[in-house]
């Protein structure tokens, strides 16, 4: 047995101590001094292992070392994977210690291991990613082929290793739920070691990700809307009905409803994240995901951050909470009335009826923090096995709150891990089967749910062994319908009525797939299995990044909408044509122009032209500097439109850029010998890809130029100008 294996087992022992209520806090104290004591008398420690030259680091200047950076310190070590949402439960704990105790003045340093569990969680741009997404400020090395955990014999995630002054293990926490041993625990060593800890700052520069203009970032969950124009006062609930859609916005903690045509209407909550109820003004969110409406005017919402559903009253234009706590919850069964009920990391929602209503009467809640599916009644109801559910009250539908991937008829035995993603469906087989879908992602399965019964039963993707969370690829059995289906951490699905297919949003392989129930056939739909944006119309070149929301209008032709997460914006998939394109999210000016880039131009420039003619020309050339993180994308389908101009025509409004080149010709209208004060600005979408990791981005450009117009100018009718994109 390792030294840490051992180590393991005696701080077992002492954390079940210091979590014990009826041990008082002085025997609390002794009880680790007498550990910390053994520690420093055992002479069969090691140092830490030193970190590898060539790793990674995020949130410093450089990579840090063991023998310099750790020495004279308290040193606590997480080994996390950033899919693992019992990871991101721990994530408060640590801030919380680090805000008590700041490394400069303390000695406490917090370092993070990321050790991947899934083959797309090596790539460092997506763990960068997911620092930013998570608020993670203290520094975090890739050990993309675990090397660390392998060398410790570390067997879970996340876990906690606290280190003395000499680099040497002295303590071991593993799992979430244990705060308090964490702070005891810090508090007694730096008592301990007070004449041994030399506080010195870290060498911190946080990593900071592009997100090229965006008015979204890490989007989430998405949901269609149609009801009355809920952008404007109460009494308009009697106008006709406008289809919207509703975008979890989630790295800005808010929930925007937005037009078919990407205008934003309403903002509830942001930018910074908190938990405050009333009006769309001063309501706040923590990192919300899923999002459900029940018409004319409610949307639910899975306010992930605070363990809670939120509600979203058009007509009154409030925000109120009707379940969760605000804090997370451990609890298994259930039964509570919602306010009173904790929950887990909520990570969708979707509304179901029972079989006595025609309406929606259940909010059926992804629990993904306890690995179950939970319930929430709209009104009095009852569900399978003839439970009687009083409204308002939260219930275990589903799940055992084991972390595995089994199926069972009896709904309590079955098994989930991190359920992400939830849609129901009325499936015709011939007789109508009324089924919750769901995105198991831990186990990289779609499961299905008979909402009669509460059978649970594998659709496709996953292992045979319940135990089995390692079971993932990307294999898809359309050409063997007998042959085994891997998916790599799903997060979300929608069901197609009109074709009676299932969509997947396949995040870790950044596809989005089908699913056919009866045939249990799942074939790659779009995405090339690279991380990138790319739209079109060719299945070899469009690109996602980890996309993790998607919802169906059905009524709108058929239109697939993906919430494209780490490319921070919303895809438009048409179903009859299979041509994708990125949905351009905007607000609208005072003015009544449509803010779809930047108020102000990233570049300006001024020129005076000869108005001995009226005809012009202007070449822009785009580069990109050679010491910038990003180069130019040569495959790309980069492009150009006119944006706003004043006293200009031009002849064409948009056009392509080949080769970083862009020529726009233009007329003056007015034919005054003096002639100032006109401008014609462009805005340009080029393609820009990660030099380190090959990961691509669009960035957004917009450029004004100034023109004026002097008989006497000497200077050609025909305009260049070259602009570095890395440079703004």
């Amino acid at each position: 047995m390792s030294f840490i294996s051992t180590l393991t087992w005696s701080c077992i022992e002492l954390q079940n101590f210091i979590e014990d209520p009826n041990v008082k806090e002085g025997e609390k104290k002794d009880l680790i001094l007498k550990h910390l004591n053994s520690m420093e008398e055992g002479s069969s420690r090691d140092v830490f292992p030193e970190f590898e030259s060539g790793w990674e680091w995020f949130n410093v200047k450089q990579g840090l070392s063991v023998t310099s950076d750790f020495k004279d310190q308290i040193v606590i070590v997480d080994f996390f994977t950033y899919c693992c949402i019992n990871c991101m439960h721990i994530l408060p704990d640590l801030h919380a210690l680090e805000e008590k105790y700041p490394s400069d003045q303390s000695g406490v340093v917090v370092v993070g291991v990321h050790s991947a569990k899934f083959e797309n969680e090596k790539v460092s741009a997506n763990i960068m990613a997911a620092i930013q997404r998570y608020g993670i400020t203290h520094p975090v090395v890739n050990d993309s082929e675990a090397v660390l955990w392998k060398k410790l014999e570390i067997t879970c995630w996340p876990t906690l290793l606290i280190l003395g002054p000499d680099g040497k293990p002295i303590f071991v926490i593993i799992g979430e739920g244990h705060r308090e041993v964490l702070f005891h625990y810090v508090e007694s060593a730096l008592s301990f070691y007070k004449n041994r800890i030399t506080p010195r700052p870290l060498p911190l520069l946080l990593n900071s990700l592009e997100v090229f203009q965006s008015h979204l970032l890490f989007p989430g969950k998405i949901c269609m809307i149609k009801s009355k124009s809920i952008e404007d006062s109460a009494s308009e609930c009697s106008k006709e009905d406008s289809t919207y859609m509703a975008v979890s916005d989630t790295g800005h903690h808010r929930i925007l409803i937005i037009s078919l045509q990407g205008e934003i209407k309403v903002t509830i909550g942001g930018p910074a994240p908190g938990w405050n109820e009333g009006a769309f003004s001063t309501a706040k969110f923590r990192s919300p995901q899923g999002i459900a409406f029940l018409p004319p005017c409610h949307l639910y919402v899975a306010d992930t951050g605070n363990h809670s559903i939120r509600l979203i009253d058009f007509s009154s234009k409030q925000v109120k909470t009707v379940a969760g706590t605000g804090l997370q919850g451990t609890d298994k069964e259930g039964g509570k009335l919602g306010i009173e009920q904790p929950l887990a990391s909520p990570w969708d929602i979707c509304l179901a009826h029972s079989s006595t209503s025609d309406v929606p009467d259940l909010l059926i809640i992804a629990n993904a923090g306890t690995h179950q599916i939970w319930g929430l009644a709209l009104q009095d109801l009852v569900w399978w096995k003839k439970i009687q559910v009083e409204a308002g009250r939260c219930l275990r539908l589903a799940g055992s709150g084991a972390e595995e991937n089994r199926n069972n008829s009896y709904p309590a035995k079955a098994g989930f891990a991190q359920p992400s993603g939830l849609c129901c469906a009325a499936l015709q087989s011939p007789s109508t089967d009324y089924l919750l879908f769901l995105a198991d992602s831990e186990s990289s399965s779609i499961r299905q749910v008979n909402l009669k019964d509460g059978s649970v039963k594998a659709l496709v993707g996953g292992g045979k062994d319940p135990m089995d969370l390692f079971s993932y690829g990307d294999q898809d059995n359309r050409d063997n319908p007998k042959g085994a289906v891997l998916l790599q951490h799903p997060l979300a699905v929608a069901w197609n009525a009109a074709n009676q297919l299932l969509y997947v949003a396949d995040s870790y392989n950044h596809k989005i797939k089908t699913v056919d129930p009866l045939t249990k056939v799942c074939s790659t739909y779009l995405g090339n299995g690279k991380a990138g944006l790319v739209d079109g119309s060719s299945g070899d070149e469009i690109q996602f990044n980890e996309p993790g929301g998607l919802c169906i209008d059905e009524e709108g032709g058929g239109i697939l909408y993906v919430s494209d997460t780490n490319n921070h914006c919303i895809r438009k998939v048409n179903l009859a044509s299979n041509v994708i394109e990125t949905l351009q999210v905007f607000l609208k000016s005072t003015d009544d122009h449509s803010q779809v880039f930047n108020t102000q131009p990233d570049f300006e420039v001024s020129v005076v032209l000869p108005s001995s003619t009226s005809n012009y020309s202007w070449s822009v050339n785009f580069n990109c500097s050679d010491n910038q993180q990003w180069k130019w994308s040569e495959d790309a389908p980069h492009s150009w439109k006119i944006r706003l101009t004043d006293g200009i025509e031009a002849a064409q409004n948009k056009g392509v850029i080949n080769n970083g080149k862009m020529k726009i010709d233009f007329l003056r209208k007015s034919l005054e010998k003096h002639d100032s004060n006109h401008f014609l600005q462009v805005h340009a979408e080029l393609f820009l890809c990660a030099k380190k990791t090959g990961v691509c981005k669009k960035k957004a450009v917009d450029i004004q130029l100034n023109l004026t117009f002097n008989e006497n100018s000497s200077d050609d009718s025909e305009i260049h100008h070259e602009f570095d994109v890395n440079a703004n």
